[in-house]
């Protein structure tokens, strides 16, 4: 495409508020300039043009027959202009996109969302759960959850979750293994989940138990939280995890806590976002959302 036969843009919408208003000067006031450079933009466009648009009364502007001619053949194409400028931006401004995990995502966010939506339902969500690392400047995300000890330069990162360590299992397996001492952990499976850190380096810290006893303690290992904490609720053994992915199964009995003990960790869960990216309205609106969730926690 050239643009050699366009004449300048800011001549033209000067042109055609100056025509509307039949006033430089009411113009000036809608575009947030000085009469004299409203003015000064229609000289401009006549020169490009090659003929006046105007006759320059002194208490009247009035458009020539080729000014209003002209007019009529580009105000339509101005009008569609702005139109889908519109639309554009409004589209932008009423998406949002946010990246977590997909363990908080299902135990954490999915119960919640609804509220969000109910209260915003011109705004389109689109929830992006993975546990790779979002890139922002590769991928058309607005908002995170990362879960980190908070330093980063590039962004602006709010602690939203202070992690702790808990150990969970079920009624029903506390009863049967009969864990009342933290010693009887030898009988148990021990429950990974890829998340955090070694049961051996929990076990050493809080029991008794030698380097063998600790080795010889059965394992289960999963890959992923929500299948570790699937296994826990069917009674498979017990699990390291946190109020956050769990919050639902404590609070309903189905998981519990043997043995008050709890660990918290230098990292924990950040709401983030570039810090050279401003939010938009919509993703004001979610991060607005978001920590009042969390303050509910």
């Amino acid at each position: 495409m050239s643009y050699n036969h366009l004449p300048p843009l800011n001549a033209l919408y000067a042109f055609e508020a100056a025509v509307r208003h039949s006033s430089f000067k009411e113009a000036a006031t809608e575009l947030n300039l000085t009469p004299g450079a409203i003015s000064q933009q229609v000289k401009k466009l006549e020169q490009w043009l090659g003929f006046s648009l105007f006759h320059r009364d002194v208490r009247q502007l009035k458009i020539t027959k080729r000014g209003l001619d002209y007019y009529s053949r580009i105000a339509p194409a101005l009008e569609v202009i702005q139109r889908e400028s519109k639309a554009v931006v409004e589209e932008r401004t009423s998406k949002v996109c946010l990246s977590l995990g997909t363990a908080l995502a299902a135990k954490w966010l999915t119960p919640r969302i609804g509220d969000f939506m109910a209260k915003n339902p011109d705004i389109n969500v689109y929830i992006n759960a993975t546990n790779e690392t979002v890139d922002f400047h590769r991928e058309h995300v607005d908002l995170a959850i990362r879960y980190f000890d908070g330093k980063d330069e590039t962004m602006v990162s709010q602690l939203v979750f202070p992690d702790e360590i808990r150990l969970l299992c079920t009624p029903e397996y506390r009863d049967n293994l009969k864990l009342y001492d933290l010693e009887r952990l030898v009988n148990c499976t021990l429950i990974h989940s890829g998340f955090y850190l070694p049961w051996n380096d929990w076990l050493r810290r809080f029991t008794k138990l030698d380097s063998k006893a600790r080795s010889n303690i059965t394992a289960l290992n999963f890959d992923q939280p929500l299948l570790a904490i699937e296994a826990a609720k069917q009674s498979q053994g017990v699990i390291l995890s946190n109020l956050l992915l769990t919050g639902k199964e404590i609070s309903e009995g189905n998981l519990i806590e043997p043995f008050p003990i709890r660990q918290p960790l230098q990292k924990g869960y950040h709401l983030v976002y570039p810090n050279q990216q401003p939010l938009n309205s919509a993703s004001q609106s979610l991060r607005s959302w978001l920590l009042e969730q969390f303050a509910y926690i």
